[in-house]
């Protein structure tokens, strides 16, 4: 007889595993995660620390006021936080700016910055270039049908592995 069965038994039982491993965030409070609750906590005690030196009245509230900066500015939108999105945001309007008049402040503030203006610029020759230059193809000539019997065999949608190759059957 056996003292604890649970013990001997042997219960095989599959993992379930989450298709978004990489993904997961630590939630710390309120969906926060920890890592950002814990940059404001320091950012903020480092502000205490150095208000209560100079002013010793404003430390708290100053404390308080740059954590909760902290937390706003570090959320997350797309991958990128707020911060960073900010900055992409003025260096944008600055290009555009810059690209509208480049003898002008911005155009001049660009250059300072070396900011390349020619970013704004999209040349449609470049962006939508064929990944082979000598490949001649007109795409004035769409074949269209009402009904798709009317279609050859071949005159269908074809998946390829790379833009403008051709399909060898």
């Amino acid at each position: 007889m056996r003292f604890a069965p649970f013990l001997y038994e042997r219960n095989y039982m599959a993992a379930d595993f989450k298709s978004h491993v990489l993904l997961r965030d630590e939630k710390g409070f309120f969906g926060i995660p920890f890592k950002r609750l814990l940059l404001a906590g320091v950012g903020g005690g480092l502000t205490y620390t150095i208000f209560n030196i100079a002013m010793p009245n404003w430390s708290i509230p100053a404390g308080v006021v740059f954590a909760i900066l902290v937390l706003g500015m570090t959320g997350t939108r797309g991958g990128l936080p707020l911060w960073q999105r900010l900055i992409y945001q003025v260096r944008g309007s600055l290009l555009l700016a810059a690209a509208r008049d480049a003898q002008g402040l911005f155009g001049s503030l660009a250059k300072s910055l070396e900011l390349p203006i020619e970013l704004v610029k999209l040349d449609a020759a470049v962006v939508f270039a064929p990944a082979q230059p000598n490949y001649d193809i007109d795409m004035r000539e769409w074949v269209t049908f009402a009904r798709a019997a009317e279609a050859d065999r071949d005159d269908g949608l074809v998946f390829v592995d790379a833009p403008m190759t051709e399909v060898i059957r």
